[in-house]
């Protein structure tokens, strides 16, 4: 089919859309045409969060906002370049990077015609892979150090499930800010314990734990009083986090990696006698407490402290993957096998960053 409104030689894209099953589907269909508030936008890279994944399950309570023949068209976060805009668009220039304003912007097709309202403009990262997780990753950690409790240079802090790239992204932001912070990682052998802990080290953080280890540590950390615990796992892991907070400490529960059936033991003591403040984390509540023009600023900040080399990549490494539109077979088989390796969680899966061709 022609887009005989579009100056631009992008007559298909690629989407792919979620089924009631939860699976996806990856279907060839016609760009369509800009109007006068909308521009085009071609995807550079998009990851495969976590919070991708309840979507899927339908668990999360923000739905995909874009359909392509009445289904859903996942992925919250990414970055493309705006190649085509409207009449009426000022916002915009071709070229301009562009990631999501909102929730549900459907960033796992190759490209898009997006109102201006639903993009924010950001300057360019040396590694687009960086500006693709502005929105799930970055941002959500510096909030977590910035609003959820108020923390002076010297404080400790302590975080599971290490090894996410939030949780990376904390450690990096803790360091920046003078914090000192223990980051506790799941059991694994003793080499890839080795490895992470170097890993994670280099990065910033001054202790790393196994969740077996931790135990033993916690009368140790009385010397050392914590004053932040962020929980991404739930269940057991989190009491650990708990016991490990000083009093008047705040305990922030941000995920539920560990299924979300579990459930959190408290004790009368926690909040009675140790005065512990028990709170809900939801990167879009801090998000909405910024302006736009702020929310902008912040990003094109952290940015400039990556390009600079203050903040890094996952020490631990991402999973790029090619989405080639010219791959046929062999570029859906990639795809739909990407989406599955990472609802399977198995121990030490990077995080897999969609790179567009």
């Amino acid at each position: 089919m022609d887009n005989l409104n579009s100056n631009i030689p992008y007559l298909m894209a690629q989407s792919l859309t979620q089924t009631p099953t939860g699976a996806v589907e990856l279907h060839s269909h016609d760009v369509g045409a800009v109007n006068p508030s909308t521009v085009l936008v071609k995807f550079l890279a998009a990851p495969i969060n976590p919070l991708d994944l309840l979507v899927l399950r339908g668990s999360y309570p923000v739905k995909p906002t874009h359909q392509y023949q009445g289904k859903a068209i996942p992925g919250y976060d990414g970055i493309g370049e705006v190649v085509e805009c409207g009449e009426g668009v000022t916002q915009f220039i071709p070229g301009d990077l562009v990631v999501p304003s909102k929730f549900g912007a459907g960033t796992w097709r190759t490209h898009a015609v997006l109102d201006v309202s639903s993009l924010q403009k950001i300057s360019r990262p040396n590694d687009l892979a960086f500006g693709a997780m502005l929105k799930l990753d970055v941002l959500p950690a510096y909030f977590l150090l910035e609003d959820m409790a108020a923390l002076k240079p010297g404080d400790w802090i302590i975080q599971n499930a290490a090894t996410s790239v939030v949780a990376q992204m904390v450690t990096q932001f803790a360091h920046l800010r003078g914090l000192r912070s223990i980051s506790i990682i799941r059991d694994r052998d003793a080499a890839s314990v080795t490895q992470i802990k170097q890993s994670l080290c280099s990065l910033g953080a001054d202790i790393v734990l196994t969740e077996n280890e931790l135990p033993e540590q916690i009368p140790i950390l009385s010397t050392n009083p914590v004053k932040l615990a962020l929980d991404s796992v739930f269940g057991s892991s989190a009491r650990l986090l708990i016991d490990s907070l000083a009093i008047g400490g705040t305990f922030v529960q941000l995920g539920f990696l560990g299924g979300t059936n579990q459930e959190l033991q408290l004790s009368s003591k926690d909040l009675f006698v140790r005065q512990l403040q028990l709170r809900g984390f939801r990167g879009s509540a801090q998000l909405a407490q910024r302006t736009f023009d702020e929310q902008t600023a912040l990003m094109n900040w952290m940015v400039q402290l990556f390009n600079d080399g203050a903040l890094a990549l996952p020490a631990l490494g991402l999973e790029r993957l090619e989405w080639n539109m010219a791959g046929g077979v062999e570029n859906e088989v990639r795809l739909l096998t990407a989406v599955d390796r990472a609802k399977k969680a198995v121990l030490g899966q990077r995080k897999q960053i969609l790179v567009f061709n």
